[in-house]
């Protein structure tokens, strides 16, 4: 009898202790999930936040597509169609969830769209450099003609069809450039280590005031990293006064028509890391297109 009661204040204690440690285990889950819901709050805010910041980059290149239309036909169906994407882009993030990863792809697809959206606004200030460089010209020469009194028809039309040409400019565009990544079986693919070719195709538009003939297209590709693709050191070309790097080019007979152009550069299977890969075409020393491509 003794012996048992010696025994129960132990029975007590052992009970006492799991008590006390499954109290604990449950103060410890709680503050578990406590921090686990407080970083999760955390996440959403911070998302929220670059969605808002988003947001107000995408009305900046609102505003500045707005300023340049009107000043160029051809570029204005090009920003008409950026403006487009932008609207896409608006609608798409204002419903997308608040993840990371999520808004991570739409502020891709804006610095995308916000560099060609750039590349007009150059473009469409070299054309007007250019009409404002034409406008004094014409303007000196007809007032040489009105001092020598010369009523040359021909003459005049000559300077007319030079205003004309030169609003056009005389470099070369590309427009409607598509780039696809393939496998070693020719089938489009967009998973880095599987990618064996690499094609782009556009059109060389039309530009009377280009000379016909055999023009060549340098296609230089650049990786995430920013190292130029190449299969030789000795594939350079001029460029604004200096000598880079080409990846594939390729000799086009150009008619002063819209001429279709294909060009494809090989690469070892499993050598292209993930990430945003840069393509740009240039011909006769000037840059006249580029496009994006993106792997995962």
């Amino acid at each position: 009898m003794e012996e048992k009661k010696s025994k129960l204040p132990v029975i007590l204690i052992v009970i006492i202790v799991l008590l006390l440690a499954g109290i604990g285990f449950v103060a410890w889950k709680y503050l578990d999930m406590e921090k686990a819901k407080i970083s999760a709050e955390d996440t959403v805010t911070a998302v929220n936040a670059e969605k808002a910041q988003l947001f107000v980059q995408l009305d900046s290149l609102e505003i500045a597509i707005a300023d340049q239309m009107g000043q160029n036909e051809q570029l204005d169906q090009l920003l008409m169609e950026r403006q487009v994407e932008l609207d896409e882009l608006r609608t798409s993030l204002q419903q997308a969830n608040a993840r990371a990863a999520e808004v991570g792809k739409y502020r891709k697809q804006i610095e995308i769209l916000t560099e060609q959206v750039q590349e007009y606004i150059r473009e469409n200030a070299r054309l007007s450099h250019q009409v404002d460089s034409l406008g004094y010209v014409s303007k000196a020469k007809q007032m040489q003609l009105d001092t020598m009194e010369v009523q040359n028809y021909q003459n005049t039309r000559r300077i007319e069809e030079l205003s004309q040409k030169v609003e056009i400019g005389s470099q070369l565009r590309i427009s409607d450039i598509q780039v696809k990544a393939y496998n070693s079986r020719q089938k489009a693919a967009t998973k880095a280590k599987q990618i064996h070719q690499i094609g782009v195709t556009g059109t060389i538009l039309k530009n009377t005031l280009t000379e016909a003939g055999t023009k060549t297209v340098f296609m230089r590709i650049t990786t995430p990293s920013g190292i130029v693709i190449t299969q030789s050191p000795n594939n350079q070309f001029d460029f604004e006064e200096k000598t880079i790097m080409f990846s594939e080019k390729k000799d086009v007979q150009y008619n002063n028509v819209d001429t279709n152009i294909e060009m494809y550069y090989n690469i070892g299977e499993g050598q292209l890391e993930p990430g945003l890969y840069r393509i740009t075409l240039f011909s006769e020393g000037k840059e006249v297109g580029n496009s994006v491509l993106e792997l995962r």
